[in-house]
C-alpha cells in the first residue's frame, strides 16, 4: 500500500516532465529513480557518491526548457557545444535539412544525416 510523501515542488515538476517523455504516472517517475538511484549507490564507493549527489544539483530541466529560444538559453547551447569532442556541427540558415561538420582541424563540410551516418552533399542537391 501506498505512502504519501513530501516532496519538493522542483521534483515534483521534473518528474511530471521526466514522466511524460518516458510514460509514466509522476509517481512511477519518482519511484524509478529512487530504484536507480539505489541499484547505483549500491556500486560506488562513498566518494564517488557524494560526488554524484553534487553533480545532481544542476539546473533542472524544466530550468532548461524555460530559456528556450532566449538568449541565455543560446549562449549556454552554443558553450556546451564548443566544450564536446569533434566534430561539430552547425546549422545551414538558408537549408534547415543541411548541417555543416566542422573537423578539429577547422575543415567545414556541408551534409545531412542518412540512417545516422553523415553524408556529405554538395550545395544545390538536397
Amino acid at each position: 500500500m501506498g505512502q504519501p510523501v513530501k516532496v519538493s515542488n522542483a521534483l515534483l515538476l521534473e518528474a511530471r516532465t521526466m514522466g511524460q517523455i518516458s510514460r509514466r504516472s509522476i509517481a512511477g517517475q519518482i519511484e524509478f529513480w529512487a530504484t536507480l538511484g539505489k541499484a547505483v549507490e549500491g556500486l560506488l564507493r562513498g566518494e564517488e557518491v557524494i560526488r554524484l549527489g553534487q553533480a545532481g544539483k544542476t539546473r533542472s530541466l524544466s530550468a532548461c526548457l524555460n530559456e528556450i529560444g532566449k538568449q541565455a538559453g543560446r549562449k549556454r547551447l552554443s558553450n556546451y557545444l564548443k566544450s564536446v569532442p569533434f566534430p561539430h556541427f552547425e546549422s545551414v540558415p538558408d537549408s534547415p535539412d543541411l548541417l555543416i561538420r566542422i573537423e578539429a582541424s577547422g575543415k567545414r563540410t556541408v551534409g545531412k544525416f542518412v540512417n545516422r551516418t553523415f553524408q556529405p552533399v554538395r550545395r544545390g542537391q538536397k
